[in-house]
């Protein structure tokens, strides 16, 4: 092996050890929010179960409520789509190089 391939070697070691770093943070910070996404839709659903004991104005406070808390969950949701994304495209990008 010469000294130029070895080189090469160790910097495409690198690059790869770099990209998985970042792709565990991006995975753990997708998984933390799905975890708070299930715990709002888990709000949801118990405001859903509870809405036949309720007056009728308990149910427009309790439809606002579970509009915001949808909101939150598709913001969530989107957060964690636009991580994967960010981590396919960086695999993409490092898979089409040429050492």
């Amino acid at each position: 092996m010469t000294i130029e391939y070895i080189g090469k070697a160790d910097s495409m070691l690198a690059e790869y050890s770099a990209m998985l770093e970042r792709s565990d943070a991006r995975n753990a910070e997708a998984k933390a929010l799905l975890a708070e996404a299930e715990e709002l839709a888990a709000e949801v659903r118990h405001l859903e179960s509870t809405e036949f004991m309720m007056t009728p104005e308990e149910i427009v406070q309790s439809n606002s409520h579970k509009a915001m808390l949808a909101q939150e969950i598709d913001t969530k949701s989107n957060r964690v789509l636009q991580l994967h994304q960010e981590t396919f495209q960086e695999w993409e990008s490092w898979t089409a190089r040429q050492y």
